[in-house]
């Protein structure tokens, strides 16, 4: 059990030492500084913390220029590009990162002519 979240995670029990990934970096709990291994905790986002993602990486594309609402996460989900992976306690929608990647990626080229970026 993750000591910092309360979160079980399955043991297999080893017949051989078990490879160390290549890369040290974790996933789903990069706010966690109590040294927990959260290595195969996937992470999940609400809606705000999607949309706050994915305009990193729109910003990235569009040089600032566009940028991602919650009130988008909340269109890409009733569209069909978005579905989510889970609710929190208060019965919001979590996404996870694959899936936001996705309908960032698929809905990108047209929110880019948008703003005047791409293909006229």
């Amino acid at each position: 059990m993750c000591p910092h979240h309360g979160i079980h995670r399955a043991r297999v029990a080893p017949s051989a030492p078990t490879p160390k990934p290549r890369t040290t970096q974790t996933r789903g709990f990069g706010h966690c500084k109590g040294g927990g291994d959260h290595t195969d905790t996937p992470a999940r986002y609400t809606t705000t913390q999607a949309a706050e993602q994915a305009t990193q990486w729109r910003r990235l594309l569009s040089g600032g220029a566009a940028a991602v609402t919650p009130a988008t996460i909340r269109q890409w989900r009733t569209r069909g590009h978005l579905k989510p992976a889970g609710i929190d306690e208060r019965g919001r929608p979590l996404y996870d990162l694959t899936s936001l990647a996705y309908a960032e990626r698929a809905t990108r080229p047209r929110a880019l002519r948008l703003v005047g970026i791409g293909r006229s």
